[in-house]
């Protein structure tokens, strides 16, 4: 149980531009990010809380996580914690991801030309809406587009 709780919490708790954490970055960043005195993991020891080998860990060992992926301790062992904690990091995750595509609307409707075909959409039937979407995904493919982002590279 805590082996997969924080199996979850290595994938899940990253910055978005990356993958998951490697046990032996954890264990690095720990050691690095740690006061005087404070515990800390190798990562042979956060491999076998992950595959539980070691299925009950100390409490500086559960400290020690819990710092490093900004949960609580309890999240560990208290099924409610782990509930809670896991919802609302599946909300903040969500909430992110609608602010980067409001920011992501707020750039493209900054160009003119963009604005003043949107506007010139309006009305149109779903059949034609779904027409224009495949005439714009050809025409990206044909300058190599594959998202809204390449644009900027342009």
């Amino acid at each position: 149980m805590i082996g997969d709780r924080l199996d979850h919490l290595i994938k899940e708790v990253h910055p978005k531009d990356r993958d998951a954490f490697s046990e032996r970055e954890i264990a690095r960043r720990m050691a690095e990010k740690a006061a005087p005195g404070e515990p800390t993991l190798t990562h042979a020891s956060i491999s076998n809380i992950r595959n539980g080998t070691t299925r009950n860990p100390g409490v500086d060992s559960l400290r020690a996580l819990a710092k490093f992926f900004g949960v609580p301790v309890a999240y560990f062992l208290d099924d409610d914690v782990a509930e809670l904690t896991d919802r609302r990091m599946a909300e903040l995750k969500a909430a992110a991801e609608r602010a980067r595509e409001v920011e992501s609307l707020a750039q493209v409707l900054e160009d003119n030309d963009v604005r003043a075909i949107t506007f010139r959409l309006n009305d149109l039937s779903t059949a034609s809406l779904h027409k224009v979407a495949g005439f714009v995904e050809g025409m990206r493919a044909s300058e190599g587009l594959t998202d809204h982002t390449d644009r900027k590279a342009r």
